[in-house]
């Protein structure tokens, strides 16, 4: 809702490694350079070449030679251990480091379905306002949040969320949309005592907003990806869509589903959607 921090927060869910030029590759090829080694090493040895590979099998000799007299005549190797040595315990070889363990994708297994069955609207004991859809939906009003559904708190923070204010995040545990990620942000306060882990059952008021908050809030799909939601982690937002007023697919569908459950939808204000982009 906030446009300046939407455009100024940072995503590391989007940075992603880029491949090498491909013009590097075909100013340094590596297969002319071994096929060059190759080659250098098929070379016919001179005669001088030979003359040194001959002293060198001489000197090998040699020195061959003076450890075996050393050990004829008991003074062992230079490098052999000790019997302490041999027996002393030697430290293991370190682990290869393990490989980063990458986030599961959770927004994927969202369906982003608009079923009303088993859910109740969020915004029955509230008083709100329409406003436009991005994200999700935003309102501005008084009351009560309460869950859509049964589910189980995966998030919160009411400071330092990247929105302009809080971020309360939960789960469904079942209906149409069971694993999907709600939040409500921005202008709410959660409820006394809530904490992350704790199960919730639908129509349980889990937020106050804020009444005359200047963002107002934010509702909609999240990703469960820390305090990020459905639309900006599927790659449907950006701060253009935002300039633009530009719905979401996954806004345009969270409004839909509180339509479908009695409340007020939002407002598509922008000339087009970003629906395909999913």
């Amino acid at each position: 809702m906030d446009r300046t921090q939407d455009r100024a927060r940072d995503d590391p869910w989007q940075d992603v490694d880029q491949w090498q030029d491909v013009d590097q590759w075909q100013d340094d090829d590596p297969w002319r350079e071994s096929l060059a080694r190759s080659r250098a090493r098929r070379v016919k040895p001179t005669r001088s070449s030979k003359w040194a590979q001959g002293a060198k099998l001489v000197a090998a000799l040699a020195v061959a030679a003076g450890i075996l007299a050393i050990v004829l005549t008991g003074g062992g190797t230079p490098t052999s251990p000790s019997p302490a040595d041999a027996d002393a315990p030697h430290p293991a070889p370190a682990p290869p480091p393990a490989s980063p363990r990458h986030h599961p994708s959770r927004w994927r297994d969202c369906p982003l379905a608009v079923a009303p069955g088993g859910y109740v609207n969020p915004l029955a004991e509230a008083i709100v306002n329409p406003e436009r859809i991005d994200q999700g939906v935003d309102y501005a009003g008084i009351g009560k949040l309460v869950a859509i559904g049964a589910g189980r708190i995966t998030y919160l923070t009411t400071d330092n969320s990247g929105w302009p204010g809080a971020f309360i995040e939960y789960r469904l545990l079942d209906g149409a949309d069971a694993g999907c990620y709600v939040y409500y942000a921005e202008g709410v306060a959660p409820v006394d005592g809530l904490r992350v882990g704790e199960t919730i059952s639908a129509g349980q008021p889990i937020a106050t907003i804020i009444p005359v908050y200047p963002t107002g809030i934010e509702i909609g799909w999240g990703a469960g990806l820390a305090t990020k939601a459905y639309a900006k982690t599927a790659g449907q937002w950006s701060p253009t869509d935002d300039e633009d007023n530009i719905a979401s697919a996954a806004g345009k569908s969270f409004s839909a589903l509180i339509a479908a459950l009695g409340g007020p939808p939002g407002k598509d204000e922008g000339a087009e959607s970003a629906s395909d982009r999913r």
